[in-house]
């Protein structure tokens, strides 16, 4: 379980979070939503390690987040970012093995499919589109073995074949693992989702 506990967190004099209390367990998908600046994204960050809380706890299966090193993280949770920079020309098939074997999932053509890549693995990352680049990210944070898999905006950019693609996806991985997805889109999407956490 990823537990948060009297987490607090401000930007200079911003604060983001006072007192902030979630939870997410394995075999749950929530839907974490809020207005601009609600800190959603500030979320995903304190929880991958990016970021440190200034008070409050932050543990993944009981172990404090930030006791973790990065290979202890990476063996726990997966982040997909909102925005992934792709600068240099390196394929799909070579962006998508960018991660150590070890940690790696067996076999990822099945989520290659579903996230219609296939028919661009040989094609350089910076020649696809926006909506191109953000299913390779998401497929690069997916095909890791973790977990916890925490996806900010997945359907940015998404048709509406490609999101109900992700939304199955996202159900399939649900049955072992924990996910928390950042979506503007609650309306049309939550109810594919255990439970929603409303961001004010």
């Amino acid at each position: 379980m990823i537990e948060i506990q009297g987490l607090f967190f401000a930007r200079g004099n911003h604060e983001i979070y006072r007192d902030f209390n979630a939870q997410l367990e394995i075999g749950e998908a929530v839907l974490l939503t809020g207005p601009n600046g609600a800190g959603k994204s500030t979320l995903i960050q304190l929880i991958g390690g990016l970021l440190q809380p200034q008070s409050g706890t932050i543990t993944i299966d009981g172990v404090a987040v930030d006791t973790l090193n990065a290979r202890e993280q990476a063996v726990m949770r997966a982040v997909a970012p909102q925005r992934r920079s792709f600068t240099l020309a390196f394929t799909v098939k070579e962006v998508l093995h960018f991660l150590p074997k070890k940690l790696r999932i067996a076999d990822s053509s099945h989520l290659i499919e579903k996230l219609g890549l296939t028919e661009l693995l040989n094609k350089k990352v910076t020649e696809l589109s926006i909506g191109q680049q953000e299913r390779v990210s998401l497929a690069l944070a997916l095909s890791q073995r973790a977990k916890y898999y925490l996806l900010d905006e997945p359907f940015s950019a998404q048709d509406s074949e490609a999101t109900a693609n992700i939304l199955e996806l996202i159900s399939e991985l649900k049955k072992e693992n924990g996910v928390l997805v950042i979506s503007h889109n609650q309306d049309a999407i939550f109810k594919y989702f255990d439970r929603v956490i409303s961001l004010a």
